[in-house]
């Protein structure tokens, strides 16, 4: 079993538009390149945990949010990062489809997107980390039984995701600093 890093994806690595599935409003977050090249160069695999309740609703469309992911993953690609794999919850409390407000198990803050990922991957979620810019996003790493950060800290001066990183790599993997 391996450690990982689950990433929350709107607000935490791409901008957040409202209900972001467009490939023209795609933007990532000041930092978020950088943080992924750390976690990259650390060795560790990483992991995108998003909920989707926009399909549910109604705004958009699974093929809509899997063509966005696409391209999350080519941007990605331009700076030799690799993305795991992508897991989302698709329901939402206020969904009209019977089937997708029903309560479940993979919304955040239930950590079930994180245990089939572990379950899929051989991951050690106990020493694994999840970031994310929600108190749901925190719960389920918790959750999980992963360290779970904000994906900044302007308290502590790690004002982007970049600099939380770094702070992460030291705190919970320091065997795996790049020199």
């Amino acid at each position: 079993m391996q450690p990982a890093i689950f990433l929350d994806r709107d607000e935490t690595l791409t901008v957040d538009k409202g209900y972001t599935y467009k490939i023209s409003e795609f933007q990532w977050k000041t930092g978020a390149p950088e943080a992924l090249k750390l976690f990259k160069e650390a060795g560790l695999p990483l992991f995108i945990v998003t909920n989707q309740g926009g399909i549910a609703l109604g705004y958009f469309t699974e093929a809509d949010m899997q063509a966005f992911h696409a391209h999350l993953q080519a941007e990605a690609a331009k700076f030799d990062v690799e993305f795991t794999d992508i897991a989302f919850c698709p329901h939402h409390p206020d969904a009209e489809d019977s089937k997708k407000d029903k309560p479940c198990t993979c919304r955040k803050p239930e950590p079930g997107l994180l245990f089939a990922l572990a379950e899929k991957w051989d991951i050690d979620l106990s020493s694994s980390v999840m970031i994310g810019d929600r108190q749901s996003d925190i719960g389920a790493g918790q959750n999980a039984g992963c360290a779970a950060y904000f994906d900044c800290d302007f308290a502590a001066d790690r004002p982007t995701i970049a600099d939380q990183a770094a702070y992460i790599i030291q705190k919970h993997f320091p065997d795996r600093m790049t020199p």
